[in-house]
């Protein structure tokens, strides 16, 4: 007697169809990303972008790499942060109780009203400590891709640190101006109220010479 009936097959296709929807909701069949994984907190959104290489979305913000174009409200734009290949180095000497070190970058294809601060930390984790934006003018270089300007972040060092400490520097995008009454220091950067995308730098080091 014959089992293949249309009832038959009809359970047999139900049957697999509820088990690959447990098996999806369990996490079978291996560990590849399906590209909407959950970032569970800043620190891991911002390593993640600059491991990967990428932008990720944390709590509604952008957190992107240097030179990596930015999604959402600021499509196509980007930052590109410099990537020294050696420790920052304080150059004033003599370095008494102060020491920071210029951290050039640029933007492309901001096509709205923006403005920009900086923050810089030890790590991912923070805490974040504003920090000084300076803009100099470059004569004659009106055509370059800084569009006759260098933008940098005063990165501060520690003089009293007897080698290099590290640093991560952000760029905090805001769309229009910036509020009024932000901290000096917070704890995350999505603290600094209004920020709308953040662009963050490899990890780098500062080098107070003695």
């Amino acid at each position: 007697m014959s089992l293949d009936t249309p009832r038959l097959r009809t359970r047999l296709i139900l049957a697999s169809l509820l088990a690959a929807a447990l098996c999806g909701l369990a996490g079978c069949g291996g560990s590849g990303s399906s590209g909407f994984d959950a970032v569970p907190s800043e620190s891991q959104a911002i390593e993640q972008a600059i491991d990967a290489d990428t932008c990720t979305s944390f709590q509604g913000k952008s957190f992107c790499a240097s030179g990596v174009k930015a999604t959402g409200t600021f499509r196509g734009a980007l930052i590109k942060i410099q990537d020294p290949q050696t420790p920052l180095t304080c150059a004033a000497r003599p370095i008494s109780e102060k020491c920071t070190v210029p951290l050039a970058f640029t933007t492309e294809g901001f096509n709205q009203p923006t403005s920009l601060l900086a923050a810089v930390a030890e790590t991912e984790a923070g805490p974040w400590q504003l920090t000084q934006v300076t803009v100099t003018d470059v004569p004659g270089e009106a055509n370059s891709p800084q569009d006759g300007r260098i933008v940098s972040i005063a990165v501060p060092g520690q003089p009293q640190a007897s080698e290099p400490t590290p640093v991560i520097a952000a760029v905090l995008v805001f769309a229009g101006d910036v509020p009024g009454d932000l901290p000096p220091i917070a704890e995350h950067l999505d603290d600094f109220a209004g920020v709308d995308l953040v662009y963050v730098s490899q990890r780098l080091q500062v080098f107070v010479p003695r």
